[in-house]
């Protein structure tokens, strides 16, 4: 048995090389910004995930919290299993997830659509196959953003599905979360954990809707007050989309 001494200074390295890896992990989430996109009628609707310069390409990957070391899948185990709490809740924090994320399918213009899971930015192409994300599966390249003006000549926008996630996002929600496909259930779940990844889980669950959205508007470009030059919702439009999604503000 090694002497206290020595097993206290083993404690404190330990300590210090987690603390600096949980570190490590919150800046380069923070760093990532998500891709911009607007919907082709100017009317502010499917914004898409944020300001990437539309470029997928040149897009990094967010960072996973399961791809950095053993502090981050501790921490993307505990996320897996909020997102799936919160998905399974039967109380009204459960029914206020499911509300946000009515929410936001309304913000960005999916609920326009027979089956919002289906979309496309630009709305010209519906999603055939849900075995995972249409520029995974290669069935639909993106679309592109020439026409937002000459800062996007060249560039795309992979944003798909109910929430618009564009495809380096949905793989790191997807290694994190395990998801096994692009079904409805794999969107929600992957929207949530963003959501979660945003610190806005709580006021979620709580019906604080309008601290929720001030935490997720650097996620989605439609959300007021995300700043990436897109038209953005109102607050009251959205936060009557919250209520009659069946959520009750605090």
């Amino acid at each position: 048995m090694l002497p206290p001494p020595i097993v206290a200074v083993c404690v404190l390295a330990l300590c210090v090389v987690l603390g600096w890896a949980h570190a490590r992990a919150l800046d380069q989430l923070d760093n990532t910004a998500p891709e911009i996109g607007s919907d082709q009628t100017g009317q502010g609707e499917q914004a898409g995930q944020g300001d990437q310069a539309g470029q997928d390409a040149a897009a990094p990957a967010p960072t996973s919290w399961g791809a950095i070391d053993l502090w981050g899948t501790a921490e993307s185990t505990l996320a897996a299993r909020a997102v799936t709490n919160a998905m399974t809740d039967a109380d009204q924090a459960g029914a206020n997830c499911q509300a946000f994320l009515a929410m936001i399918a309304t913000s960005e213009g999916t609920d326009r659509k027979g089956d919002p899971y289906r979309v496309c930015y630009g709305y010209r192409h519906s999603i055939e196959d849900l075995s995972d994300h249409p520029a995974v599966t290669g069935e639909w390249k993106g679309e592109s953003l020439d026409q937002l003006g000459p800062d996007y000549v060249g560039k795309i926008s992979t944003a798909a599905g109910r929430y618009q996630i564009i495809k380096p996002t949905w793989l790191a929600c997807k290694r994190a979360l395990k998801l096994p496909d692009f079904s409805p259930a794999s969107q929600d779940a992957a929207a949530l954990y963003l959501v979660k990844n945003r610190g806005a889980l709580a006021d979620v669950q709580a019906g604080r809707v309008a601290s929720a959205i001030a935490a997720c508007r650097r996620e989605w470009a439609s959300l007021p007050g995300a700043g990436y030059g897109q038209p953005e919702q109102r607050l009251a439009k959205l936060s009557d989309a919250f209520t009659t999604a069946g959520g009750v503000l605090a």
